[in-house]
């Protein structure tokens, strides 16, 4: 468990402290195995693009998740649809990769990463039933494995039942983080003029966001560890984590039936936002955010395990401008470690043990999806954005 979780955190830097902790019990975990046992450590890899954590081989080449992302939404383009201002001798390293997409792609291509390995929408679709075809025969195996048996005490027990109980302490700090977003649904905002569905454009969908960005706020100005911290430290999480935490709430928000984003409270004539609008205002990011909710969505995400996901990228001590970073990196190691006790207390551990790491996988995918959020924005035009929107997305500058 700690091997997958510590390569699981690699990537994602927001974590902080939380992955050097966790690296720290597994190596622990192994000191303590004896030499027989032990697995041979693995050398760190670095992204032959922009030197970034790599986890291993994407389309036959190593890359970060990032960059793999990158190739492939823009590899079946091809280098000749993107151009580069200033003569192909862009700089790429983890801070400039998002500026030029064309030397990006350049560099993917000299490291050998191959657009042929690209697999079609259908390829995909095709190879997710045959891993779910998978995962049902094991399942299937599982619950054959856990008979149930009757004990002495007429106690009956059975592999596929959850393997703990929360705590009295555990439980108190998951009602109060539900209690305050659920209290920040209360907040209302001026209904907006009503737009034109068929022409939404990028400024309508950022002025449509306003409402969940004021209730990100309210949600965190419940949260006692969050209060406490001084002002300067709370306008530096949330304004550095303002779209990775529009991106995760919206998986709270999105109906599947209607295909629509839209709190419960809202009107859905002035409030919603529909798949179709989403596709509309940016086509570009409309798959990677729809394939990033849709796979929340598989991993049975309910609504408490995307509230403390919420609380671990809140409380990211890698944002610009943070001071304070041992309080909140303390802060994200707690809901982390909490969000593994509430899987444990709600699913088998087997099954609590393979959807933790990939939960702490989507919130390295929300910063794969920031980049992408924040080139869009910076073609925004400032005029008609709200000014709660200005200052929190920094459009005031653009």
């Amino acid at each position: 468990m700690h091997n997958t979780i510590a390569v699981s955190l690699k990537n994602y830097k927001a974590l902080g402290s939380l992955w050097h902790h966790l690296w720290r019990m597994e190596e622990e975990a192994a000191a303590s195995m004896p030499m027989r046992g032990r697995a041979k450590v693995k050398e760190d890899k670095y992204c032959g693009v922009c030197g970034d954590r790599a986890l291993g081989y994407n389309f036959d080449a190593i890359s970060c998740e990032s960059c793999k992302a990158f190739f492939r939404r823009n590899a079946p383009k091809g280098l000749e649809y993107f151009k580069c201002p200033y003569d192909e001798k862009c700089k790429m390293d983890v801070s400039n990769r998002r500026f030029c997409k064309r030397c990006r792609l350049k560099k993917c291509f000299e490291i050998g990463m191959r657009k042929e390995y690209i697999l079609t929408e259908e390829e995909r679709v095709r190879k997710r039933q045959k891993i779910e075809e998978n995962r049902y025969v094991r399942v299937r195996e599982l619950e054959k494995q856990g008979i149930t048996i009757k004990t002495e005490n007429g106690v009956v027990s059975s592999s596929m039942s959850p393997s703990r109980r929360l705590t009295d302490e555990e439980h108190h700090m998951i009602e109060e983080i539900r209690k305050a977003y659920r209290s920040s649904l209360e907040i209302t905002v001026e209904p907006m003029r009503p737009r034109s569905k068929e022409e939404t454009n990028v400024n309508d969908l950022v002025n449509i966001a306003e409402i969940s960005v004021r209730r990100v706020i309210d949600m965190a100005k419940k949260i006692k560890t969050f209060k406490v911290l001084p002002q300067t430290t709370q306008i530096s999480l949330l304004k550095g984590g303002a779209i990775e935490l529009l991106i995760l709430r919206s998986v709270l928000t999105f109906d599947k039936e209607k295909q629509q984003f839209l709190d419960p409270t809202d009107d859905p004539d002035t409030n919603s936002m529909s798949v179709d609008e989403l596709k509309q205002g940016e086509g570009a990011l409309f798959e990677e955010h729809m394939r990033f909710v849709k796979g929340l969505v598989e991993l049975r995400a309910d609504e408490t395990m995307l509230i403390l996901m919420l609380c671990v990228a809140l409380f990211s001590p890698d944002r610009p401008a943070l001071d304070n970073k041992g309080i909140v990196s303390e802060e994200q190691e707690k809901y982390s470690l909490l969000l593994q006790k509430y899987l444990e207390s709600k699913f088998p551990l087997h099954y609590a043990k393979a959807v933790f790491p990939k939960l702490l996988m989507k919130l390295v995918d929300i910063r794969n999806l920031n980049e992408e959020h924040s080139q869009v924005l910076l073609k925004v035009n400032p005029e008609g954005i709200q000014p709660l929107m200005k200052e929190v997305l920094d459009l005031n500058n653009t």
